[in-house]
C-alpha cells in the first residue's frame, strides 16, 4: 500500500509510497494533539475553583477553564478526523490505482491478441527486411562496425528515457507486459485480469523474468549458479584483512559505505547499549563489465533471477559472507544496498531468515518486492533513473520512498545512466538526512545506534557454473 509525497529541500518528495500527501497531514494531527496536550495541561494548572460568596471572583478562572477544555477536546477530534482522512486517502488511493491497474491489464491482454493476429500476417515481410538489413550490415567495413557498435554502448540514451513522466509510463508498461503476453497467447483478456497482479497474482513480472532466466539457463548464462565467497586480503597464512570502523551516522554515511563491484560484500561488526552484536551490511550495484552468465555474479543473469524470484547467485553470496561472518537469526542486522544490491537487500530483509533491523537502497530494481517487516525501510529513487523504474509498479510496501532529482541543469553528465549513479545517489541521500518529513525523520531515528567502534571486513564473489553432470 503507498500513501503521501510531502515536497521539500533539495527537490525530494517523501512518503510511503505515491501521491497524496497524507505525510503532511500526519505532520498536522500531530501537531493539533500537542496543542491539545497543552491546553489539557493549562486545565490541570487552574487552582480548584471556590464556591459560595468568593465564587464570583473566579468567574474569569471558569471561562478560562472551560475553554480550554473545550479546545483540548476539539483539537483531540480534529487531529483524529486529519488521521483518518489521511487513512481514507491511502486506502482510496490504493483501490483506485488497483482498479485501473485491472483495466489496464484487460486493454493490454486485448492489445496483445490483436498484434499477435497481425504477427502472423506480417511475418514474412518483416523476415525479408531483416535480411536485407542483416546484408546491408555485412557490406560495412568490420573496423567501422566495431566502432559504430562502441558509440552506441557507450553512450547516454535517448532523452525520453530520463523524462520522469516517460519513466513511470514505461514502469506501467512493464508490469502489463505479462498480461500482453498472455492476450497473445489467447488467454481472454477478462480472465487474465483475474489471473493477473491484480487479480490472484497468479502470473506477473516475476513470471516473465522466470521464463528469462530459463531461456538464458539454456543459453548457458545462468543467473542461479553457486558461489564460492573468499575474503579480501585473505591467503593461506591469513583470514583476511579486517579494520576498525566508526558505526554509520546518517543515511548519507551509510550510502558512502556502498563498495564497488570487485569487493561486492562489506560486513562490519558492531555493540549495541545492551550488549547484544549488532552488524551494517553494504552491497554493491550490478557490475558494469561483468559477462553475462560468467564468473562474476553481480552480473544482469543475477538482476533477472532476482526479480523472477530464484536464488540468485548475488543473493547466495551475501548469505555465505553473512554465515561466515557469525550472524545468526538473532543478530541485529541493517541491509544497505546499491541498484542490484539493494534488490538483495530487500530480498534478504524481508527473507524472514535474518532479525531485520534497517533497510537502505538506493536505485535499486525493487518495485514488485513487498517491504512488510516491521523495521524502518527506507527506498531513495531518483526520478529520471531507469533502473528502479524496470521492475514495474511499486507493490505492497511500508517503506519511506524518497524521490528525488538526480540530474542539474548545469551540470555534464556521461555515461548511459547518470541519473543512477551513486555519486549523485549519495548526495540525494545527504539532503533526506536533513529532510523534515515525519515519515522520514521517524524512520532515520529508529534505526540502530551502535555504541563504539565496530570491525570491517569485505568480501569477493566468484560463481561457480554447474557441469553438465550436475
Amino acid at each position: 500500500m503507498t500513501s503521501g509525497l510531502a515536497g521539500g529541500p533539495g527537490g525530494l518528495a517523501v512518503g510511503v509510497g505515491a501521491a497524496v500527501a497524507t505525510d503532511e497531514l500526519e505532520r498536522l494531527a500531530g501537531a493539533l494533539r500537542s496543542a491539545s496536550a497543552h491546553c489539557g495541561e493549562v486545565v490541570l494548572r487552574i487552582p480548584p475553583l471556590r464556591t459560595g460568596e468568593s465564587a464570583g471572583r473566579d468567574a474569569d478562572l471558569w471561562q478560562v477553564q472551560g475553554a480550554a477544555r473545550t479546545s483540548a477536546e476539539r483539537l483531540a477530534a480534529l487531529a483524529r478526523s486529519l488521521h483518518d482522512a489521511a487513512t481514507l486517502y491511502e486506502s482510496a488511493e490504493a483501490a483506485t490505482a488497483r482498479a485501473l491497474e485491472a483495466v489496464a491489464a484487460q486493454l493490454a491482454a486485448a492489445a496483445g491478441l490483436l498484434l499477435s493476429r497481425l504477427g502472423v500476417l506480417l511475418l514474412p515481410a518483416l523476415v525479408t527486411a531483416a535480411g536485407r538489413a542483416a546484408a546491408l550490415w555485412g557490406l560495412v567495413p568490420p573496423e567501422q562496425r566495431q566502432a559504430l557498435g562502441a558509440a552506441i554502448g557507450d553512450g547516454p540514451l535517448p532523452a525520453v528515457l530520463s523524462e520522469p513522466a516517460a519513466l513511470e509510463a514505461l514502469r506501467f508498461a512493464l508490469s502489463l507486459a505479462d498480461d500482453a503476453a498472455l492476450g497473445a497467447a489467447g488467454v481472454p483478456p477478462a480472465l487474465v485480469a483475474a489471473i493477473g497482479e491484480t487479480g490472484l497474482g497468479a502470473v506477473g513480472l516475476d513470471s516473465a523474468a522466470l521464463a528469462v532466466v530459463g531461456l538464458a539457463a539454456l543459453a548457458g548464462a545462468s543467473g542461479v549458479d553457486p558461489v564460492r565467497i573468499d575474503r579480501v586480503g585473505a591467503d593461506l597464512r591469513r583470514g583476511g584483512e579486517s579494520r576498525p570502523v566508526a558505526p554509520p551516522t546518517s543515511l548519507a554515511d551509510r550510502a558512502g559505505r556502498i563498495p564497488e563491484p570487485a569487493a561486492p560484500i562489506v560486513i562490519e561488526r558492531y555493540v549495541l547499549a545492551d550488549g547484544s552484536p549488532h552488524v551494517e551490511v553494504f552491497i554493491a550495484g550490478t557490475d558494469a563489465q561483468a559477462e553475462l552468465g560468467g564468473d562474476r555474479p553481480w552480473d544482469m543473469a543475477s538482476n533477472v533471477a532476482i526479480i523472477a524470484g530464484e536464488p540468485a547467485s548475488s543473493v547466495q553470496a551475501v548469505r555465505a559472507a553473512l554465515d561466515a561472518e557469525g550472524v545468526t537469526s538473532t543478530t541485529s542486522i541493517v541491509f544497505t544496498g546499491y541498484s542490484q544490491g539493494g534488490a538483495i537487500a530487500t530480498v534478504l530483509a524481508e527473507s524472514g531468515d535474518y532479525r531485520t533491523t534497517g533497510l537502505l537502497t538506493v536505485g535499486a530494481p525493487s518495485g514488485d518486492l513487498p517491504v512488510r517487516g516491521d523495521y524502518p525501510a527506507i527506498v531513495i529513487e531518483h526520478r529520471e533513473d531507469l533502473v528502479p523504474v524496470l521492475s514495474g509498479i511499486r507493490r505492497e510496501s511500508t517503506a519511506v520512498i524518497v524521490r528525488g532529482d538526480g540530474l542539474r541543469a548545469d551540470e555534464q553528465t556521461e555515461g548511459m545512466l547518470p541519473a543512477h549513479d551513486l555519486e549523485r545517489y549519495r548526495r540525494t541521500a545527504s539532503a533526506a538526512d536533513s529532510h523534515d518529513s515525519a515519515a522520514l525523520r521517524a524512520a532515520i531515528d529508529a534505526l540502530p545506534r551502535p555504541t563504539g567502534a565496530g570491525e570491517r571486513t569485505a568480501w569477493t564473489a566468484t560463481r561457480i557454473p554447474r557441469t553438465g553432470a550436475d
